[in-house]
């Protein structure tokens, strides 16, 4: 048993339940108009006590080695494909454009299905365990739809993924080949299928199924666990968090994992969070006016697909507010740049990933950044999941060269174009 877990609790009016099932949000402050998501509490006081001086982690395969701030109760439910670990490196060119002490980047697409996702699946699948279920259903843009796939696999439980049409080809691919159902239906469509399943074959929610997202109640706390590697790699927390958001579950999970450090004592403060968005989203009016925690806008294209929602979640307003957070908008064009950047680097990251780069760019051109800072960007995926917004600008060459001086002619055009 999990002796430090002990009850949810809704992040906003703060009523208090009994650990259970509970996916459709906090029911005491539900309007028509307003939702708000549950989030675990567990025995800091306890923990701190019984740590001591020693490890926030024990051995353990995947993120699970740091079970005692993970909302699942036996071991033996414990789904686990290896996910975490991953690497902070140090980006100093990017350090001296934004004029930053250091700039790293987490590198998401070190795990299993090479999505931050992964860590949120790990902790969702082995719930879904650990309450019996037989089947989960997932609600997706891609990613998270992959990765619920290979960890239900992994789990023994039928898996059906809701998605719309759009989804790039090698995510689809993926979610067939972990043996998931895949579903295309309209993506407002996608709520009502999923909450049929549900009621009608008792399929265990693997995302958000309401008007208003409120998220599951335990998935996120898998992304915690990027907080405690990164505070862990630094010996601190830095100074500001950069994260591609959407319905602000990683957004949420990695504040609360800094401020969970901060209640055990391991670090003096939680670093600002950049909630970074598409131009247009709902977010940024929804942090602008406190009187709309939820505002709902027109669903518009974009190329970072994985973050173009049309409503934000109140669980991204209170991790936003409570680190003193900043949303940062970044249009295509200022997202395909970044992408460019960081492949140059090295990093080969999907456009909603460069995003927080992107975001940071636009605050930095805008004065909103301070100078000095210790950052960390947050890559939450693999450029190989969404090829489909960069190839045309790599095409094949018609005619291959057939002599050296064409070879020679063809790459000085290359380096022109870079």
């Amino acid at each position: 048993m999990n002796r430090y877990l002990r009850e949810l609790r809704c992040v906003y009016c703060d009523a208090r339940f009994a650990v259970g099932p509970m996916s459709a949000g906090c029911p005491t402050c539900r309007s028509a108009t307003f939702a708000s998501g549950l989030t675990p509490t567990y025995d800091y006081e306890g923990l701190r006590r019984d740590l001591g001086d020693g490890p926030l982690s024990e051995p353990a395969e995947g993120l699970w080695r740091y079970r005692r701030l993970l909302p699942i109760q036996r071991p033996q439910h414990e789904v686990t494909l290896g996910e975490g670990g991953t690497p902070l490196i140090p980006l100093p060119g990017l350090a001296a454009e934004l004029n930053a002490e250091q700039v790293w980047i987490k590198d998401e697409s070190g795990n299993p299905t090479w999505t931050f996702k992964d860590r949120n699946a790990a902790v969702t699948v082995s719930k879904a365990l650990e309450f019996g279920a037989a089947a989960i259903v997932v609600s997706t843009s891609g990613n998270y739809g992959a990765s619920i796939a290979a960890y239900a696999a992994r789990a023994g439980l039928e898996c059906m993924a809701l998605t719309y049409p759009g989804i790039p080809d090698g995510t689809r691919t993926l979610i067939q080949a972990y043996g998931a159902h895949l579903i295309v239906t309209e993506p407002d469509k996608r709520w009502e299928v999923m909450e049929r399943g549900m009621r009608e074959h008792g399929w265990y929610p693997a995302s958000n199924y309401t008007d208003i997202p409120t998220n599951g109640a335990f998935g996120h706390e898998g992304y915690k666990t990027i907080a405690y590697e990164i505070a862990e790699s630094l010996d601190a927390a830095p100074d500001l968090v950069s994260v591609p958001t959407a319905y602000g579950e990683g957004l949420f999970g990695i504040w609360k994992g800094f401020d969970e450090l901060v209640r055990l004592g391991r670090a003096s403060g939680v670093p600002q969070m950049v909630a970074c968005v598409p131009v247009g989203g709902p977010l940024i009016h929804a942090i602008r006016d406190p009187s709309r925690p939820i505002v709902k806008v027109p669903r518009a294209p974009t190329v970072a697909r994985g973050i173009g929602g049309s409503v934000n979640s109140y669980i991204s307003i209170a991790a936003l507010r409570a680190a003193n957070g900043i949303v940062a908008q970044a249009d295509d064009e200022a997202i395909m740049a970044a992408q460019r950047t960081l492949a140059a680097e090295g990093f080969f990251v999907e456009p909603a990933s460069a995003a927080a780069l992107a975001g940071l760019r636009v605050l930095a051109d805008n004065g909103q950044l301070a100078q000095g800072l210790r950052i960390v960007l947050v890559n939450t995926s693999s450029g190989l999941k969404s090829l489909e917004a960069i190839q045309a600008a790599y095409p094949e060459r018609d005619s291959p060269p057939s002599d050296a001086r064409q070879l020679d002619g063809l790459l000085a055009q290359s380096r022109a174009q870079r």
